[in-house]
Formats: structure tokens, C-alpha cells, sequence
């Protein structure tokens, strides 16, 4: 059996996606940076790395009981991760039903055998990769995105780009 590169991850809606694009297009453009492409804009919820088919089941097996609010973020701060030469769009603060999402999350990763990464979770949006040092414009936005569903998504690379293909949806429970 192959293994799949599996991630649990939100996804913009059409509105969010096309704020997105355009804020994206806003950069000063560095010679060699290429933008992460418009389909793969996402916000990774868990990373779960190269699964084998038994362990995938696990996991959907136990999502049947994830029931989380829906919730809506606000990415509003430009933000760098230096090691990995990434920039991407965050948010100065996230309500607590996705940090129980993650936590959710992260522990079914764990029953199931996956391991999980330790390190601080910082909700955002990648958008240029291989940047050797953080520029951003002096535009300020605010996009607010509204959560309602997550997805198991497959993680395909092939010579020289990479796809998300979804292989399962979850449904939020509707805001009070």
C-alpha cells in the first residue's frame, strides 16, 4: 500500500479566495519568488504527514465525533518564518474554538498513531515560499474569513508543483 501525504486544513471561500489573490499581487516582487499558487491558498489545521491506509481510517473513523463551532477568523498581520523563508498572512488573535479544533485534532492524530509537531500553532496563510527576506507592503487589510467546514486534504506533487486534492469534508456546528 503507498503511503499519502495527508493534512487536515481550512479552505477560502470564493470571496476570501479572491481577497486573497489580490492582496497577494499587492507585494513587491523579489526576483526568483514565485506565489504559492491561487488553488493552494489554505490554513493547515494539523499536519499529518505520510499515512499509510489504516492510519487514514483511523482518523476518519474518529472524526465522527468532531463537533465544533463554526467561527471566523480575521487574518490582519503580514508575518515571516525565517528557517523556512516563508511569508504569509495571520491573525493577531483567533477565537477558541479553533484552538479546541486543533487541540481536537491533534489529539485524534495522536490516538491513531500519527506523529504531531510539538511547536506553537499560528493559524495563517502562506503565500510566497523561498524568500530571503520579509518585505511588505504598507497596505493594510483585513480579511475576514468565516469557517464552517475543514477538510482531510492529500497533499500531490508531481516535477514541479504541488496539489491539494480534498478527500474528505467536516461540517462545523452553525454559530449561536
Amino acid at each position: 500500500m503507498s503511503k499519502k501525504r495527508l493534512f487536515f486544513g481550512l479552505l477560502p471561500n470564493e470571496e476570501e479566495h479572491e481577497q486573497l489573490v489580490e492582496l497577494s499581487r499587492s507585494f513587491p516582487i523579489v526576483k526568483g519568488v514565485r506565489p504559492v499558487p491561487n488553488n493552494n491558498l489554505h490554513i493547515t489545521l494539523q499536519f499529518l504527514g505520510d499515512l499509510e491506509a489504516n492510519e487514514r481510517k483511523c482518523l476518519e473513523k474518529k472524526m465522527v465525533q468532531t463537533f465544533v463551532q463554526a467561527f471566523s477568523l480575521r487574518l490582519d498581520l503580514y508575518g515571516y518564518f525565517k528557517l523556512s523563508q516563508t511569508l504569509w498572512l495571520g491573525c493577531s488573535s483567533y477565537p477558541r474554538e479553533l484552538t479546541r479544533l486543533v487541540n481536537h485534532l491533534k489529539s485524534i492524530a495522536e490516538h491513531c498513531g500519527v506523529n504531531t509537531n510539538e511547536g506553537i500553532y499560528k493559524p495563517h496563510v502562506t503565500l510566497f515560499k523561498k524568500v530571503p527576506k520579509a518585505e511588505f507592503p504598507d497596505i493594510p487589510f483585513t480579511i475576514t474569513w468565516r469557517a464552517t467546514e475543514f477538510h482531510l486534504l492529500e497533499s500531490v506533487s508531481d516535477e514541479n508543483t504541488t496539489r491539494y486534492n480534498k478527500l474528505a469534508t467536516y461540517s462545523f456546528l452553525k454559530e449561536e
